[in-house]
């Protein structure tokens, strides 16, 4: 009776295993798809706003906006490594013509030797009307742990929730990451130009084909330990000179 209850026990793992594998191969369908939406969408012709009104903003388009960059609501993006130089990246609101929904517009990569506080230096592109980019969603997972360094605030990751709390005016719920363009450089060290435009994150298949090929791979081997291990038949006893022998050294 414990061999059949130690036996059902491997097959529930074994089918725990299998829902876990194909749980994961839904994960790889579903980021496979985003991918595609997102390469179609980069590739049609961007949208493009003017000093009237905003363009329409739609997720993994290309964008030209123009607008007012609103310096006093800038924060930071802490803990990235650019090049293998710890930085922040500067995300600052952009306010529209003809609308009072600003966008995000997150404009790339400074030095900090913490990877928290660039120091003093404003970074300040307060020239600037027009930027060109993609839009991207922002995330909502609740919490992008704001804190404050030297009067500057910095963040863990964008998070759309309590950027709305914060920030005294609405936001869109998509972010501009800017690209290098024909403007004139914000800032100068050593030749090289800051702040430095962050290029679209990689659209990779991710992990989850081969955490399914895991998950299947443990389930085989659990349901074959039950087969061969638990169910396998016991040696049978017998009578040695009257005497009862199981066939193992006594």
């Amino acid at each position: 009776m414990r061999r059949i209850a130690l036996f059902i026990t491997t097959v529930v793992i074994g089918i725990l295993a299998i829902a876990l594998g194909f749980w994961q191969l839904g994960r790889h369908a579903e980021r496979a798809q985003r991918n595609r939406i997102a390469t179609a969408g980069h590739e049609l012709p961007p949208l493009v706003g003017d000093s009237v009104s905003p363009p329409v903003l739609l997720p993994n388009r290309r964008a030209i906006v123009v607008g007012m960059l609103d310096e006093s609501r800038e924060f930071l993006l802490r803990n990235r490594l650019v090049a293998g130089v710890p930085a922040v990246m500067v995300i600052t609101p952009l306010r529209l013509p003809g609308s009072d929904t600003a966008l995000l517009v997150n404009r790339g990569y400074v030095p900090a030797p913490d990877a928290v506080d660039p120091g003093a230096s404003s970074w300040s592109e307060k020239e600037r009307r027009i930027f060109h980019g993609t839009l991207l969603p922002i995330p909502d997972r609740g919490d992008g742990a704001p804190i404050t360094r030297n009067g500057r605030e910095s963040w863990h990751s964008l998070d759309l929730g309590m950027l709305r709390r914060r920030i005294p005016y609405p936001i869109a719920e998509l972010y501009l990451l800017a690209e290098p363009d024909s403007a004139s450089p914000a800032h100068t060290v050593r030749g090289a130009v800051y702040p430095f435009r962050a290029e679209l994150p990689p659209m990779d298949q991710g992990p989850h084909l081969s955490y399914a090929m895991q998950w299947f791979g443990i389930a085989a081997a659990v349901v074959a330990f039950g087969v061969f291990f638990i169910l396998r038949p016991m040696p049978k006893a017998s009578t040695v000179n009257g005497q009862r022998s199981t066939g193992r050294p006594q």
